[in-house]
């Protein structure tokens, strides 16, 4: 069951390099960084935030390319350059440490910070990731490659940008299981992000383009290593219906994370499960890491 839908907080912003970042700082208590996918925004995680912004600190930003941030006109979008960005965030904050909750691309951030950079995620959550050589999936792939297709990819998004049609989109593109979960504020919120304006758009079609690029989605496999070596407790959540990454995908990074504790499917759930499900999705996190905490203070 779907909580009510709430706006948390208005963003802020951070010069990282030449970067300037957005993003969500809500609530008090251990920091939890929550990256969201492709092509959405720190939007996605408002009701997951309404739920834990009470006993957590709730980091959320605008991944490069998408939302509010903005970067210089050329900048590298790429997975390496995301973790760069997301690195000198937290820095910025002074965080050393954080749990790191990643969906769908934000999951592919994630792995690569946890191959790369273990010291600094304490837990890690992965959520309907991008992993091994899953993405685009090929639900999604016709959508992006469509944005591509020279003057008739920004006719294509700005058709997006209309409620009616940008409803259509998800229900068709099967970005959830259950359609009541396209509520008018929830698609107004992801056009007014990533569609509303000519350079929101043209940024969306940028960033698309990099989902197509073979040396980007090479990244998630080339971070396996670092991967299986990683040992903090790790919680892999999914949604039982995702046709664009299936559990199955889930499985296989329970097996292959040593830091995996458990493995979650969030029933009747799509791919956007923090939209559909962000009661649960928030009650199995906070779980989570109370359960850590506990046998923290055993230990």
């Amino acid at each position: 069951m779907r909580t009510r839908e709430t706006q948390v907080t208005a963003k802020r912003h951070a010069r990282v390099g030449a970067n300037r970042i957005a993003y969500l700082d809500v609530g008090d208590g251990p920091p939890v960084l929550l990256l969201h996918g492709c092509p959405f925004s720190s939007f996605v995680w408002r009701n997951v935030i309404a739920e834990l912004r009470g006993r957590f600190r709730c980091l959320a930003p605008d991944l490069l390319g998408l939302g509010d941030t903005e970067t210089p006109r050329g900048a590298d979008w790429r997975l390496p350059a995301q973790l760069d960005a997301v690195l000198g965030l937290l820095d910025h904050l002074g965080l050393e440490r954080v749990t790191v909750v990643g969906h769908d691309q934000g999951g592919a951030i994630a792995q690569l910070m946890a191959a790369a950079h273990p010291g600094r995620i304490s837990a890690l959550v992965l959520a309907d990731a991008e992993a091994y050589d899953n993405w685009p999936s090929a639900d999604e792939r016709p959508f992006v490659r469509a944005t591509q297709i020279p003057l008739l990819g920004p006719l294509v998004l700005w058709t997006w940008s209309r409620r009616r049609v940008f409803r259509w989109a998800l229900a068709s593109g099967k970005a959830v299981h259950d359609r009541t979960a396209l509520t008018d504020e929830l698609v107004d919120g992801y056009t007014a992000a990533n569609l509303s304006t000519r350079h929101r758009r043209a940024k969306t079609r940028r960033f698309l383009a990099a989902q197509l690029d073979p040396a980007n989605q090479a990244c998630t496999g080339t971070a396996l290593d670092g991967l299986r070596r990683f040992t903090r407790p790790t919680l892999i959540m999914w949604g039982e219906h995702d046709v664009h990454f299936p559990p199955r995908w889930g499985e296989r990074l329970h097996a292959d994370i040593p830091g995996a504790v458990r493995f979650v499917v969030l029933p009747g759930t799509g791919h956007l499960l923090m939209e559909e499900q962000p009661g649960p999705f928030a009650a199995e996190l906070t779980r989570f890491l109370t359960d850590l905490d506990d046998s923290a203070g055993e230990g």
